[in-house]
C-alpha cells in the first residue's frame, strides 16, 4: 500500500502509540472498576499470592495469569490493568509480525488494533484485569508459530493454554488433531509441557499430581445462574466482534470458499484456518450449549467470545489483504482501510460506553463500604461476597487477618457466635447475597439476632431468578443477653 518503508514504520508507530494511549486515557478517566466481579478477584488472587504461595495454583484465579500478573497486581488494580494493557501491546506487535510474514499491507496491518480497542467486550476485560487478553496473547504467539512452521514451540505454547483460561483445553485438542493431520507425531509430546510442569508442582504443594482435574472449580451440573438462550452469543456479535469484524468475516468467508474452489491450498492457509476457525467458533459454540442448558455455571457472559478473537479477526484481515494483486484493488483497498482507520480513530475520541461511572447495585456497595469504613478501626469483622466492597474499604480478603471476610454460606445460625462475633457486620448484597453467598432472605428471617442497620437501595432493578430489591442490605450480629 505504501512504497516507503520508513513510512511503513511511522504509520504503524502513530496507531500503535494512539491505541496504547487511548487506553491509558481512559483506564485514567474511569470512575470506577470496569468489572466489580470477576475483574476484582482475578487481582485479589494475584496480589495475595505474594504472601500466600498456594493461590499460584489457585485453579479459579488461572495459575499462568497469576504467575505473569502477581507483580503488577502489587500496585493495586490498576498495576493489573497496565499488565493488560502491555498484553495488548504484545499481541497487536505479534499479530503485525503475521501479517508481515504475508506481505499484508501495513495499511490494513494499521487497521487491527484500532478494532480491537472499539470492541466493547475486548477493552473492558482490558481495563478490568481479567485473564481473556493473557489467553488471546498467548494464541497469537502459538499462531505465529504456527504459520513458520515451528512445531515444537508451537505445541508448548498451546500446552500453557489451559493455565491461562479453562477454554484452554479447546486449542489443546484441536493443536493435538493438528499434528496428528499434518503427520508431525514427534511434536506431540510436548502438548503435555504444561500439563507436566504443573501437575509435578501440584503434586508437591497438594499430594496430587491431578490437581488440574480434582480442584477445577468447573462442574457440568452447575446451575447457579440459570439458563438463558441458545443465541445469546449470536445476536450480541457487536459486543465482541462488531459490525466491522463481522463484514470482514463474510468478506473472508466467500474468499475461502473461492480459494477452495479453485484449489490454492497455500494461500488459504489451512492450518492456521483450522486452529483459529475451530477455537473462536468452539468457544461461542460451547458457550452458547452451556448457558442454554444452565451447565457449568456459564452467566452468557459475552466477553468470552474474545478469547481466540484477535487471531479471528487477524485471519480474515490476511484474506481482505490478500486481494491487493488483483487490478484496482491495491486503491480500493487503500482507500477503505484509510476510511476505516479514521471512522475507528473518532469513534474512540467520542467513545460509547467510556469512561464508565458505577451504577446501580455496583453504586450501593460503594455507598454501603462508605458507611462502614468509620468501623474498620474498631474490633469487628465484615462478612461479605461482592468483591467491591473490600476494594472500597482497601482491604484484600484473599490475605491473612483482614477485617473484610468471605462469607460462604451453609448455616447462618451455626455461624453466629463461631465464625461471626458479636458485633460484627454482613454485607448482603442483590446479586453475589442469593447465589455465590447462597444466603436467602428466609434464612436472614429466622436469626432474629442479625439486625438491619442500613439499607442502600438501587433506582435500577435488574430482573433475574430471584427478582430482589436491587440493592445492599448492612446487618450486625448483636446477640441477646442471656
Amino acid at each position: 500500500m505504501f512504497k516507503n518503508s520508513s513510512k511503513e514504520v511511522m504509520l504503524k508507530g502513530i496507531a500503535f502509540v494512539f491505541c496504547i494511549g487511548w487506553l491509558i486515557v481512559i483506564h485514567n478517566c474511569n470512575f470506577g472498576p470496569v468489572d466489580a466481579g470477576d475483574g476484582l478477584m482475578h487481582f485479589n488472587i494475584a496480589q495475595a499470592s505474594w504472601t500466600k504461595p498456594i493461590l499460584f495454583l489457585d485453579h479459579w484465579g488461572k495459575p499462568f495469569f497469576i504467575l505473569l500478573s502477581s507483580t503488577f497486581a502489587q500496585f493495586g488494580l490498576g498495576g493489573v490493568v497496565y499488565f493488560n494493557i502491555l498484553i495488548f501491546g504484545i499481541t497487536v506487535t505479534f499479530a503485525w509480525k503475521i501479517l508481515k510474514h504475508f506481505s499484508i499491507p501495513y495499511g490494513v496491518q494499521c487497521l487491527f488494533p484500532f478494532i480491537l480497542i472499539t470492541l466493547f467486550d475486548y477493552s473492558s476485560t482490558i481495563l478490568s484485569g481479567l485473564t481473556e487478553p493473557l489467553f488471546s496473547m498467548f494464541f497469537m504467539i502459538a499462531t505465529l508459530l504456527l504459520v513458520k512452521k515451528q512445531w515444537m514451540w508451537f505445541a508448548i505454547v498451546i500446552s500453557l493454554l489451559p493455565f491461562t483460561r479453562s477454554e484452554g483445553q479447546l486449542p489443546l485438542i484441536l493443536g493435538f488433531i493438528l499434528l496428528v493431520f499434518l503427520k508431525k507425531f514427534k511434536y506431540l509430546p510436548f502438548l503435555f509441557v504444561g500439563f507436566i510442569i504443573y501437575s509435578i508442582i501440584g503434586h508437591f504443594a497438594f499430594g496430587d499430581f491431578w490437581w488440574y482435574f480434582n480442584k477445577s472449580p468447573y462442574r457440568l451440573d452447575n446451575d447457579i445462574y440459570g439458563a438463558g438462550s441458545w443465541d445469546t452469543y449470536f445476536i450480541s456479535y457487536k459486543m465482541y466482534l462488531g459490525n466491522l469484524g463481522l463484514f470482514i468475516f463474510i468478506f473472508a468467508a466467500c474468499r475461502i470458499v473461492y480459494l477452495l474452489k479453485i484449489k490454492k491450498g497455500e494461500e488459504l492457509q489451512f492450518p492456521w484456518l483450522f486452529m483459529t476457525y475451530g477455537v473462536f467458533v468452539g468457544i461461542i459454540i460451547l458457550h452458547s450449549y452451556f448457558w442454554a442448558n444452565g451447565l457449568n455455571g456459564s452467566l452468557g457472559l459475552t466477553r468470552i467470545a474474545t478469547q481466540a478473537m484477535p487471531s479471528f479477526v487477524l485471519i480474515n484481515l490476511y484474506y481482505l489483504g490478500r486481494i491487493n494483486y488483483l487490478p484496482f484493488a491495491k486503491v480500493i483497498l487503500s482507500a477503505v482501510v484509510v476510511v476505516l482507520i479514521l471512522l475507528k480513530t473518532f469513534e474512540c475520541v467520542k467513545p460509547k460506553y467510556f469512561p464508565m461511572k458505577s451504577s446501580g447495585l455496583d453504586l450501593q456497595v460503594i455507598r454501603a463500604a462508605d458507611y462502614l469504613l468509620p468501623f474498620k478501626n474498631s474490633k469487628r469483622h465484615f462478612f461479605f461476597h461482592h468483591p467491591l466492597l473490600p476494594l472500597r474499604m482497601n482491604e484484600n480478603p484473599m490475605k491473612e487477618n483482614q477485617k473484610c471476610v468471605f462469607h460462604y454460606n451453609l448455616d447462618l445460625k451455626s455461624d453466629l457466635g463461631t465464625k461471626i462475633k458479636s458485633g460484627d457486620f454482613l454485607i448482603r448484597d442483590s446479586h453475589f447475597g442469593p447465589q455465590e453467598m447462597g444466603l436467602p432472605l428466609s434464612q436472614l428471617a429466622e436469626c432474629p439476632e442479625m439486625v438491619k442497620i442500613k439499607e442502600f437501595v438501587s433506582d435500577f432493578q435488574t430482573e433475574d431468578r430471584y427478582n430482589e430489591v436491587e440493592g445492599v442490605v448492612v446487618y450486625q450480629y448483636q446477640p441477646k443477653k442471656r
